[in-house]
């Protein structure tokens, strides 16, 4: 039996069936039937489509011939299906109507689109249901409008929840500069709670009137529309002054008007004296990397030591017993050596004095001892040696350790020969005398990238294990006490390595502006 036969008339001709859902009772004819701009269906009980309008096929992208040899459910998803057999319908059937609800029908291509149903049922004259009439509305544009509502939703109390916690100072104010809102950053900066500041005027709040000038121009600027940057000085619940910035931005409605400002205020207290802390910073780090191999070499000599007096304990006194005391001396010896070599490194030098720089030299190579021998790493001295040096010793103790530790760093993956010179020396062009100290090593070298980078601060090849600062520092360092530093570097397969040269002139000839040393010098040095 075809669908026109079931229906009790052709689908296509003029219907006698009433298919306006929102007027059970009321006909449409054919052509009122298509005209409607929604998806029409008409379906029996069981849910077989007799009748579907052009805007139904459109909407559901499927041919006549599909709709009508289907029921309504099998075009709904899995659990839309359920939904209809065991919800919808008995509903429908008790109610007489339904409107506004949601399904999701399959398209042709596979893909779904949300629809709203509005559904009557028609009865015969003894009362008995006929058939199902539904109108079918595209919500594709409400359900991304509801799902862009409730995102919007989501992300503003996000934002809310990120001022609330921010311990930034995010305040909202009125155009006459009364405080609207103050959030949690804003009380731990300032002292005052959130009912203190509602309704005062921040200036007055905040600023003391030595410092309101720092942004008596933000107004004006506000009014144009314009953020307003400033950095100055407010004041404290209890008195306290505290270094800010402070970023003012305007919020204007049309045609230009404003509204309403907020105010983000940063502690910069913390910033200020990290700065100064900045220049300090290198040398705790290096201090710290040599705790670490101080602590190491501390170990291996102790448990020598710990053994050395076991085994002596257990023996009676005899020449074998002599020997072991002298080895744990030795031991001891050195232990001795390494901790008065940190003491000296640690010691802050208040005035210049004159430095043996190859004593200097091997007492920063007593520190790497234990590195330089897992590392297969030898340390060679040139011939010569320089006069003393006058110069603040522990920053040229800084200056050496920085680049003895990177050249070594750049030498333990396969080992390598360290060679450390000093020797007097003519800084060329100004002619002043002075002393040059070398650092090579044959290790990786650098390629182009790093080279021009490594006096960079925070810049590292070093990863999680290294600060970034400690070039930087030295390179301060140097210029400090009137010297000079420069390198050469190789990462090519054949000749790899890494030559700085370091040039001091003698306290006489200060005032003299050291030249950089020529390539004739490095190739000497090397």
């Amino acid at each position: 039996m075809s669908a026109s036969e079931r229906s009790g008339g052709s689908h296509t001709g003029d219907a006698a069936i009433p298919v306006d859902p929102q007027a059970p009772g009321g006909p449409l004819n054919s052509s009122d039937f298509e005209a409607v701009p929604c998806g029409l269906l008409v379906l029996t009980m069981d849910g077989l489509i007799v009748r579907a309008n052009a805007g139904f096929l459109a909407l559901a992208g499927i041919s006549s011939e599909k709709a009508f040899s289907s029921r309504f459910q099998q075009l709904l998803t899995r659990s839309g299906t359920i939904y209809y057999d065991t919800h919808f319908l008995p509903v429908l059937l008790l109610r007489g109507i339904l409107k506004e609800v949601a399904f999701d029908i399959l398209l042709g291509s596979g893909a779904r689109i949300p629809v709203l149903v509005n559904a009557t049922v028609s009865r015969d004259l003894d009362g008995n249901a006929r058939e199902i009439r539904l109108a079918l509305f595209d919500a594709s544009e409400r359900r991304q409008y509801e799902r862009d509502i409730l995102q919007a939703g989501k992300e503003a109390e996000r934002m809310a929840e990120v001022v609330r916690r921010s311990t930034d100072a995010i305040i909202t104010l009125t155009p006459n500069g009364s405080v609207q809102g103050w959030n949690h950053g804003a009380e731990l900066i300032f002292g005052f709670s959130q009912d203190e500041a509602m309704g005062q005027s921040l200036l007055c709040l905040i600023f003391s009137e030595e410092h309101q000038k720092d942004v008596s121009e933000a107004a004006a600027a506000l009014e144009q529309g314009k953020d307003f940057l400033a950095e100055t000085v407010c004041m404290h619940k209890s008195g306290r002054e505290i270094e800010v910035s402070i970023n003012f931005t305007p919020h204007m409605e049309a045609p230009g008007n404003l509204v309403a400002y907020s105010a983000i205020i940063r502690d910069a207290t913390a910033r200020r004296v990290a700065e100064r802390a900045l220049l300090q910073s290198e040398k705790l780090a290096s201090v710290g990397r040599l705790a670490s191999s101080i602590a190491h070499e501390i170990n291996n000599p102790l448990e020598s030591v710990t053994n050395l007096l076991y085994i002596l304990n257990t023996q009676t006194a005899d020449p074998g017993a002599k020997s072991l005391i002298s080895v744990a001396q030795e031991e001891l010896g050195r232990v001795s050596q390494i901790t008065t070599q940190t003491l000296r490194f640690h010691r802050q030098s208040s005035s210049r004095t004159h430095v043996e720089v190859k004593s200097l030299l091997e007492s920063i190579l007593a520190l790497y001892r234990g590195r330089m021998r897992n590392s297969d790493i030898a340390a060679v001295f040139g011939h010569r040696e320089s006069s003393a040096l006058l110069c603040f010793d522990s920053e040229l103790r800084q200056i050496l350790t920085n680049l003895i530790g990177n050249a070594i760093d750049a030498m333990r993956a396969r080992g390598g020969r360290l060679t450390l010179r000093s020797r007097d020396a003519t800084i060329w062009s100004t002619g002043a005398k002075g002393v040059r100290i070398t650092i090579a090593d044959n290790g990786c070298g650098m390629d182009k990238a790093t080279r021009g980078r490594i006096f960079e601060p925070f810049f590292t090849t070093k990863g999680i294990n290294g600060t970034g600062l400690g070039l930087w520092v030295s390179q301060d360092l140097v210029a400090k006490n009137h010297g000079s530093i420069r390198f050469r570097t190789s990462d090519r397969n054949d000749r790899h390595g890494t030559v700085f040269l370091l040039s001091f002139p003698h306290a006489s000839s200060h005032h003299k502006q050291p030249q950089q040393p020529s390539d004739e010098e490095y190739r000497h040095e090397r």
